[in-house]
């Protein structure tokens, strides 16, 4: 056991590994799902990682990444998984999973970055723009009850959304170009 789960309770415990799991479930079943080709399997899968983690758990040195440590279980996961269905023709070779896994945790590991720079980007449009965005992909309001809000005609604000999301995306990768060792 190790000085980690010495000096926490099981309520503790299982309320960090709550939290954490919750704040990385998206990320390491994107990541599994990276490396198994059908979503049921991967689905399986992500409930063996689960698992796993839970019974690991009390070796997760807090000091490490979450996110890295539940990556490297889940690879492990995913090469026995493998070895158990190996007759099935549609899985990729051991090398192409490796090759994957490097590339899909440095996506992975850019995520949150990403989010920041789009944050970044979206406080600097005007308020009329933020509010036609926030409604139209989080309050999943149509964009007719919208133009009419505004006074404005479906089409311009089809418009408007599709180049204030280009500038978004454009804007996002400046800043990561912009971040890219020289």
């Amino acid at each position: 056991m190790s000085a980690f789960t010495s000096t926490i309770t099981d309520q503790d415990a299982r309320r960090a590994f709550s939290t954490l799991l919750n704040e990385e479930r998206l990320r390491i079943f994107g990541y599994i799902r990276t490396l198994v080709p059908h979503n049921s399997d991967a689905e399986d899968v992500y409930q063996h990682v689960c698992l796993t983690l839970w019974n690991k758990f009390s070796e997760f040195d807090q000091e490490r990444d979450f996110f890295s440590w539940a990556c490297g279980i889940a690879f492990f996961t995913v090469c026995n998984f493998r070895r158990s269905v190996q007759r099935d023709r549609h899985f990729f070779s051991q090398e192409l999973i490796e090759s994957m896994s490097v590339e899909r945790m440095q996506h992975l590991n850019n995520h949150n970055i990403r989010l920041e720079y789009l944050r970044d980007c979206f406080d600097k449009l005007k308020s009329t723009d933020q509010e036609l965005l926030i409604s139209a992909t989080y309050e999943k309001q149509s964009i007719k009850d919208f133009a009419e809000k505004a006074g404005k005609t479906v089409q311009t604000l089809y418009n408007r959304l599709s180049t204030l999301r280009r500038e978004l995306a454009e804007c996002v990768m400046r800043k990561l170009k912009s971040e890219e060792p020289s």
